[in-house]
């Protein structure tokens, strides 16, 4: 506790607050008061500071509050800031009896464990990974409470974690948990994003195990299970599951593409560096109809299949949708109208479960049978046939679901329980009936009168309220000596008097209790409903995983359809064969015809790699980003943006584009460049395609090209040892695009088979001033560039016109320098170090060759030939 809230004031109240929150010290506690929750200490100037409330104090003591009825708004701003919230709240009714209410802390909500839909993304899982580490490897157990999506794995030998980081860039965590000290988990920490949560106090082992942490499945993955174990204690201690969670599965790495945090960043698949999901290839291909169906691209584009039959499945139900718009609109309008059904099931297991969340579960069970006839009346070809069986199956079993929801539900559920209405009229017979006694209790009041008249003889009998006296039957003056003995008289008037009857005290007590027995027996109703859904949690969430896939592929098709995508083949070889292929995204983003698409030719032996030259602002980094964004949407099973595609299954992407330093790891531009390459060298394998932009020019021009040198030699020489090199019929190294600056690589070409070089076309001419201008043609041409154009790019940057004059003559002298062989031999051989030619002109006529007497006034003329004069 700190020493703000050493210092609380010394009242009951206070005292209540101090113990939650030595219970919950990592977590901001919302204290219940009246209203409002109200922060106090530390926790208040936390709290302050990130939503903007006003601080203030009491006896010294910093507080502030928000509204329990607008709590929410608050809870999701300090949840993305990744704060934790305990939520403690008064657990009885306050009275003048009571000094103080009990309070208790009722739930933890955390990054990782909300499942409200006003606290989630919709299109983004929401993932809480625990990890678990010792010196032989690590295990991590992923799981998403808003779905009941779990599975768990774990890496022996994996000494730089480098997997590790590789599997938390895929799932995106919401939140992170790890045990052990803070030091053990720093390089944690230094690789999660600034705003992810990072716990390192999980609930301590007690209790029962789970029955299927003791099934042969976990036999040898005791990392993995310890880590599945952890999250299931952090789960269990946020107090808000009515259910235990599904077992979690087992993953291995499978079948799919390998992708690194370098490679999913740089080829912007999720992110972009401009923050808008239009600039991504999700946002591109996201035409999904449902967040499931989006949160299903999502996976899939960060983990690429390499099961050529599961490709060639997902190619053909694209295909299928895509021969048939009709069909495809049709299903994309069926879609829209399911609600996202694994976390409406994953919530009915929470105690934030609502009924607008059994009423969009049976809106969407509603529309199965129109689903059922979208089925039987499109012809499938191979594609989506068993999806389509599948789907009818899921249907089949979540027909009596449906049923029940649509006979019990009312037509529109209200927001929360204690706003009455659930349950629709007709379907329970005591709430009908509780219901008529609320709704017309005035209608039942005269039958009663009517009855009594008749068993009375009395006509002038009437059956009243008021709110002193309650519900009374009245019997004027001249009648009351026919009041029947089980009469007992409640009130004398005047002309009158008043009775109450058995049958009527027991009719008041119904009539006045109603409402309450309605809204216990709805919460019943409710309840009841509730476990018959949960009940058949199995086939929904096979329904929602079918529906999703479905999604996918509409979207995929219509992405295709749009974007005039073809089918790639896909198969065992080594080659990247792809015909005037185009970026997906900025295709997208041009004016239509603009794009200039490009080919390309590589296979894992000759060519094998591509040396890529060319002016800045050509287009190159463009060429490498859009052949490997082409080979990923193979493996992903979407159509791809090129005349005509062929792709070798690649088993890893590995990437090293663009320049970033890493100042929190203290690694400079040029060290996280260097680690990069690293990675890539030592995990690359015949079947990866490496992607490198600029590799050495974070160094001296020599220490660089040296650099660059070397890792090509490398990549072509990987498999030299094992006797590939000299194996026609084995691959040499993995397919690699290497785009550089330094030209002395293209010698490389003439040295090292397999090695191609390639340029990017620039058409220069000089105008009529006799100025060289040049258009930078985008095409990838056959052979090496002689040149940058460096200059001509800082022209149209804008840069003064005299300093781009300076730069050209320096360049011009450099280059001379260079072609003498000066500049590379002085300093050889104990001769003294050169002088560089830049350093040597006079200072005036380097003033006076800078001067543009076209631009000037005869004034300026005269006082910059004054000022030449002085400097002289």
């Amino acid at each position: 506790m700190s020493s703000t809230e050493s210092a609380l004031p010394d009242t009951p109240v206070m005292r209540q607050y101090q113990e939650l929150k030595a219970r919950h010290p990592h977590a901001l506690l919302f204290f219940r008061l009246g209203d409002f929750y109200e922060l106090f200490g530390d926790d208040a100037r936390d709290a302050s500071a990130v939503l903007g409330l006003v601080l203030t104090q009491r006896q010294g003591v910093p507080m502030c509050g928000v509204p329990f009825h607008n709590a929410q708004n608050y809870v999701a701003r300090l949840l993305r800031a990744g704060r934790k919230i305990a939520v403690a709240e008064q657990m009885e009714e306050p009275s003048k009896t009571k000094k103080i209410v009990r309070r208790d802390v009722v739930r933890v909500v955390t990054p990782g464990t909300v499942v409200e839909d006003e606290l989630l993304d919709p299109t983004a899982t929401n993932f809480l990974v625990a990890v678990e580490h010792d010196l032989v490897g690590w295990g991590a157990a992923c799981l998403d409470v808003s779905t009941g999506e779990s599975w768990a794995t774990q890496a022996l030998n994996d000494r730089d974690h480098r997997r590790l980081y590789d599997l938390l860039a895929r799932a995106r965590p919401a939140e992170v948990i790890c045990t052990g000290e803070a030091a053990s988990a720093l390089w944690l920490r230094q690789v999660l994003p600034a705003k992810t949560c990072l716990t390192l106090e999980v609930p301590a082992p007690g209790g029962k195990t789970p029955a299927w942490a003791e099934s042969a499945a976990w036999k040898n993955r005791g990392l993995a299970l310890k880590a599945a174990l952890s999250a299931r204690r952090y789960v269990d201690a946020a107090r808000f599951r009515l259910r235990e969670l599904p077992e979690p599965a087992y993953r291995e790495a499978g079948a799919v593409m390998q992708l690194d945090d370098t490679a999913i960043r740089t080829l912007e698949l999720v992110d972009a560096a401009s923050g808008e999901k239009r600039h991504t290839l999700w946002g591109l291909l996201d035409g999904g109809r449902t967040p499931m169906g989006s949160r299903k691209l999502k996976t899939w584009l960060l983990h690429p299949s390499t099961d050529l039959r599961e490709i060639e499945h997902r190619q053909n139900c694209v295909e299928d949708l895509l021969d048939k718009p009709d069909a495809r609109q049709a299903l994309g309008r069926l879609l829209q109208e399911i609600a996202d059904l694994p976390r409406v099931v994953g919530r009915l297991a929470t105690r934030q479960a609502g009924p607008r969340d059994l009423g969009a579960l049976r809106r969407s069970l509603a529309r199965l049978p129109q689903l059922e006839r979208w089925i039987a009346e499109t012809a499938f070809a191979s594609g989506l046939t068993d999806l389509a069986a599948d789907l009818a199956e899921a249907a089949r079993g979540a027909a009596p679901l449906k049923d029940l929801l649509a006979s019990a539900l009312a037509d529109e559920p209200p927001a929360k329980l204690s706003d009455g209405g659930l349950i629709r009229p007709g379907h329970h017979k005591e709430l009908d009936a509780l219901r008529r006694l609320k709704d017309d209790s005035d209608q039942v009041l005269r039958e009663l009168e009517e009855r009594e008249r008749q068993a009375t003889g009395i006509p002038t009998l009437k059956a009243g309220y008021n709110s002193v006296f309650g519900y009374y039957l009245e019997i004027t003056k001249a009648h009351a000596a026919k009041a029947p003995a089980r009469y007992a008289r409640k009130q004398t008037l005047t002309n009158a008097e008043r009775y109450i009857t058995p049958e009527l005290k027991e009719l008041e007590a119904r009539i006045l209790s109603a409402e309450d027995k309605m809204l216990r027996l709805e919460a019943r109703l409710f309840d009841d409903l509730r476990e018959a859904a949960l009940e058949s949690h199995a086939v929904l969430l096979r329904l929602a995983e079918l529906l999703a896939e479905l999604d996918v592929f509409q979207a995929l098709a219509d992405a295709a359809a749009r974007h005039d995508f073809v089918k790639p083949k896909v198969d065992l070889t080594h080659d990247l064969e792809i015909v005037e292929g185009r970026h997906p995204v900025l295709c997208a983003l041009l004016p239509p015809g603009t794009f200039v698409p490009n080919s390309l030719s590589l296979n894992a032996r000759d060519p094998q790699i591509l040396v890529l030259t060319g002016p800045n602002m050509s287009g190159k980094s463009t060429y490498l980003r859009q052949n490997a964004l082409i080979a990923l949407m193979a493996q992903v099973g979407s159509f791809v943006p090129a005349k005509s595609a062929r792709v070798g299954v690649v088993d890893k992407i590995l990437t090293r584009i663009g320049a970033q330093d890493a100042l929190a790891q203290g690694d400079s531009t040029f060290m996280v460049e260097m680690k990069e390459t690293s990675h890539i060298l030592r995990s690359a394998t015949a079947r990866s395609l490496v992607v490198l932009d600029e590799v050495g020019r974070g160094t001296s021009t020599f220490d660089g090209i040296s650099i660059a040198w070397a890792v090509l030699e490398h990549l072509h020489g990987a498999y030299a040892a094992s006797g590939a090199a000299s194996d026609e019929t084995k691959p040499r190294g993995p397919r690699t695009l290497f785009a550089t600056h330094y030209f002395e690589l293209t010698e490389l070409a003439k040295t090292l088979p397999g090695v191609v070089n390639g340029n990017v076309e620039v058409k220069e001419w000089t105008n009529a001033e006799g100025q060289t201008e040049v258009v930078f043609l985008h095409k990838i041409g056959a052979g090496p560039a002689d040149r940058s154009y460096g200059i001509h790019v800082a022209a149209l940057a804008g840069l003064p016109a005299g300093l781009i004059a300076r730069a050209g003559e320096i360049l011009g002298r450099l280059e001379n320098e260079s072609a003498s062989g000066r500049l590379a031999g002085r300093g050889c051989g104990g001769s003294a170090p050169m002088e560089l030619p830049l350093f040597e002109e006079n200072p005036v006529l380097r003033t006076l060759k800078l001067l543009n007497p076209e631009t000037m006034t005869p004034l300026e003329a005269l006082q910059a030939l004054n000022a030449l004069k002085k400097k002289a």
